[in-house]
């Protein structure tokens, strides 16, 4: 008896919180195979939440895959969340923060299990993500619109992007106290900003007056700080992601969403001496080696400021099985060097996806709801076009053996890269760069840094002038396409040049020496601007001082009427030529790739005018 008390006291300590992220709801909706897959995989999640015993379910964002959700999307979502959370049985969580700034958007800027109006056994708690943050007219997130109606409690989200500020949601149960923290989808290039303008602050029971009261550091010891969050977590780039480490150290925990890959287990942050856990997503929404492993959720328990965090297997995820090959370490095995070798790769995926279709069926649970067709994924790099073959039409024989029927097979490209590819800095050509007079600019330090080094790191294509001219209009201009225009046309220009003189491979350099010493970079700019590239009235910063003299001149026709701000700049020369427009930005791609047996600089730059051998397209990756 004795025993069955101490039990039911723990219980009534306890926080038991549902842990999801990426539910994607509404991802392939059309596709008669996978339509259902986002929607099958929720309720599995409601289901578990509701024999577990839950206090309340926590959402990590992307609850949608789109920001303006269909209206099947919608009513399936509404539907499930109104048949597993609502109830008579009553909600032992007691907020004592002020609600107001959690949820403010809340018809009575509350949760929803104190609105009287509703009955709700299973309270949801979600931030919004990248899929389903706030657009169009208003503002509004698809979120908001579960929150107005009574069955999300939305928080964590931002208002004002030149400052932010995180307040805890606090939450307690018995002896055991909860500070939730939200921080909703953000840019990582502007959270980084934040963050490096110290314009981020995160309050924390003690000092935040949000309820908590009393003395500071002692409080802050009484609660278990649970952060949830949804931003790049892999390393992307310095301003691509957000590092760990600029999250405080007073954390337990932090709940990662936005990334795919399951890596429920918590990880220790040995620096700032806190948990993460990487949910994942419960719906595969890419062909990619994260997306086929294991799909889990977590069934978190709070006690004070300890917590253990249970792994629980979704079983109506689809069986998804990807391999990845690298052919040239085939190429023995196979034979590649010699016969047909597209042929020969067909022969070899074919097997393989056949012991792929096998391994799946390892995967199937027994689940209801658990569809039997398996994704499959092979995805083939190489580093001769020679082995490729049509996917599409490969695919096509597991039309009825596989749910991805377009999309099987997978060619990548093998790039390589050595660091000996790296070119150094040549810092005494930089020192006196920087060192001259009439270097003010950042467009003049460029032309004056590749003048000093030509005689140790020499340009092989482009002047320097070209050069420091991308540079003006990439930082004066923000052209963004300043760069791509120029080198294009200087690619352009020198293919011209070597169709002219058909140079030997060997003498590929010499013959592009020769165009560099014939075509001059005030030549080559005339060309480019004279096709319309710039505005009429935008100039090189290396005009001439005869094209100075003849800027308020008549325009000729070829859309230059505003040359010689060059001569104009920094010479107390004010002429209307001078002032400069927002320039219209080129937002063309050419994605080409060389095609045939010659490898060589020539064939290469070639491929700019022709077109791929094979066109193989893979949104889901």
């Amino acid at each position: 008896m004795a025993d069955s008390s101490a039990a039911e006291q723990d219980a009534d300590n306890v926080i038991r919180i549902m842990v999801a992220t990426d539910n994607h709801l509404g991802y392939g909706e059309k596709d008669a195979v996978r339509g259902e897959d986002s929607f099958t995989a929720f309720e599995e999640i409601l289901e578990l939440a509701v024999a577990e015993d839950v206090d309340m379910i926590l959402l990590g964002g992307d609850l949608f895959h789109d920001a303006v959700p269909s209206q099947n999307a919608m009513h399936k979502c509404i539907e499930l969340l109104r048949r597993y959370t609502f109830g008579d049985k009553p909600v032992s969580l007691e907020i004592l923060s002020d609600q107001s700034l959690c949820f403010y958007n809340a018809v009575n800027q509350s949760v929803n299990y104190e609105d009287p109006n509703l009955n709700i056994a299973i309270p949801v708690f979600s931030i919004h993500g990248n899929h389903d943050d706030p657009s169009g007219f208003g503002r509004l997130s698809s979120l908001d619109l579960l929150s107005t109606s009574g069955l999300v409690n939305y928080f964590g989200r931002w208002t004002d992007l030149t400052k932010l500020e995180i307040s805890p949601i606090l939450i307690r149960k018995g002896e055991s106290q909860l500070a939730l923290y939200g921080l909703s989808h953000i840019h990582d290039g502007r959270l980084a900003r934040l963050f490096k303008d110290f314009k981020v602050t995160i309050e924390c029971p003690g000092n935040s007056g949000n309820g908590g009261g009393g003395d500071g550091e002692a409080e802050q010891e009484d609660w278990f700080h649970l952060m949830v969050v949804h931003q790049n977590r892999a390393d992307r780039g310095p301003k691509n992601y957000l590092p760990e480490d600029l999250l405080p150290d007073f954390l337990h925990l932090v709940i990662w969403g936005h990334e795919h890959d399951c890596r429920i287990e918590p990880e220790s942050n040995a620096k700032k001496g806190f948990y993460v856990s990487q949910p994942g997503s419960s719906v595969p929404t890419s062909l990619s080696e994260g997306e086929a492993k294991k799909k889990h959720v977590g069934l978190l328990e709070i006690y004070k400021t300890k917590f253990k965090l249970k792994e629980l297997p979704l079983q109506s995820v689809r069986p998804f099985v990807y391999d990845s090959i690298v052919l040239p370490d085939k190429a023995e095995e196979l034979g590649l060097n010699e016969g047909d070798a597209s042929t020969k790769v067909y022969k070899f995926a074919q097997e393989r996806v056949e012991s792929m279709i096998e391994k799946a069926k390892a995967q199937l649970t027994g689940h209801p709801k658990q569809p039997h067709l398996p994704l499959i994924r092979l995805r083939l790099l190489y580093t001769d076009e020679s082995c490729m073959f049509n996917t599409i039409r490969f695919s096509q024989m597991f039309s009825t053996r596989v749910a991805n029927a377009q999309d099987v097979v997978q060619f990548s490209k093998l790039v390589k890269r050595t660091k000996g590819e790296t070119v150094k800095l040549d810092k005494e050509a930089m020192r006196r760069a920087l060192e001259a007079e009439n270097a003010t600019r950042v467009e003049e330090l460029v032309d004056r840094y590749f003048d000093e080094a030509k005689t140790k790191k020499p340009l092989k294509l482009l002047h320097s002038k070209a050069l420091a001219e991308m540079t003006y209009r990439l930082v004066e201009r923000r052209d963004a396409n300043a760069a791509e225009n120029i080198v294009k046309f200087y690619k352009e220009k020198a293919v011209e040049h070597l169709m002219e003189s058909m140079p030997n491979d060997e003498n590929i350099d010499d013959g592009l020496q020769c165009f560099r010493e014939r075509h001059k970079h005030d030549d080559l700019l005339k060309m480019l601007d004279a096709r319309g590239v710039r505005p009429k009235d935008e100039t090189s910063v290396f005009a001439t001082k005869d094209e100075a003299n003849s800027s308020t001149a008549t325009t000729t026709g070829r859309g230059r009427a505003a040359r010689g701000r060059g001569a104009a700049r920094g010479r107390a020369a004010a002429t209307s030529a001078t002032t400069r427009s927002k320039p219209q930005l080129d937002v063309s791609m050419n994605n080409t790739r060389s095609s045939g047996r010659q490898q060589t600089l020539l064939t290469s730059v070639r491929a700019a005018s022709k077109g791929p051998s094979y066109v193989i397209s893979d949104d889901s990756d």
